[in-house]
């Protein structure tokens, strides 16, 4: 078996996702109780993570749900407040791990075919990757929704590895998320890499499906484990 072609999820795999939204969350707070919102961080804080947990990331109302669940009526300035600091903290964070840069192209430079596999809202998905300056170095990106499919269905990855002149058996994914990414690679023929960061570094797979074919802590040990897969038995 020769791997040919390696495909990425965004979140956590290509920059530091987890910590991002926390950080973004946690200053939105502080800056709503700066702006005189009268509750503690804490329950402020929890409040709003299960908003989201509720309505979805895309979500565009997380604040107004949240100071109504905490029995507020809706403030413009506070949530403006909470806006402006989400913002500001969520582009200060968008950045690359240290090693993507240069492991994406160093597996350019070797000949690799290497792409994105990513389900969530298309624009937002896309606006990661340019504001990363990772957009041009991938040969092609595939967002699930954009070839309609809410997940990552084996529909898009056909489609990835179509353009990218690759089969599944050639080709590996490279993710965080046992359930939500690495499942459904599986699925559809994909050799998988968990790369164990981010807020899925502690699940635990609960199928054999979700189970990684490889583990890593960096994209830098990509290159041993293409080895290794070069080496496997089709």
């Amino acid at each position: 078996m020769i791997i040919r072609c390696i495909l990425f999820g965004i979140d956590d795999t290509l920059y530091d996702a987890s910590l991002q939204r926390y950080l973004a969350r946690m200053n939105a707070v502080r800056a709503m109780i700066e702006a005189g919102l009268p509750v503690d961080p804490e329950t402020t804080f929890n409040t709003l993570k299960a908003v989201v947990a509720e309505y979805g990331e895309d979500y565009d109302r997380h604040f107004d749900r949240m100071l109504e669940r905490l029995g507020l009526r809706v403030n413009t300035r506070i949530i403006a407040a909470a806006v402006a600091a989400y913002h500001d903290t969520k582009f200060a964070y968008l950045r690359p791990h240290p090693e993507t840069v240069p492991t994406l192209i160093v597996l350019r430079e070797r000949g690799y075919k290497i792409g994105v596999a990513s389900a969530g809202n298309p624009v937002k998905q896309w606006e990661k990757l340019i504001r990363l300056g990772l957009q041009h170095l991938f040969h092609h990106v595939v967002i699930a929704k954009e070839v309609g499919c809410e997940t990552l269905e084996r529909r898009v990855f056909e489609e990835a590895l179509k353009v990218l002149d690759s089969t599944p058996k050639e080709s590996l994914f490279v993710g965080c998320s046992p359930s939500e990414e690495l499942a459904h690679a599986k699925a559809a023929g994909l050799l998988t890499v968990r790369v164990k960061r981010g807020a899925h570094r502690l699940e635990t797979p609960k199928t054999l499906e979700e189970t990684p074919d490889y583990e890593v802590s960096t994209l830098t040990e990509l290159l041993r484990i293409i080895g290794e897969a070069d080496k496997r038995e089709t």
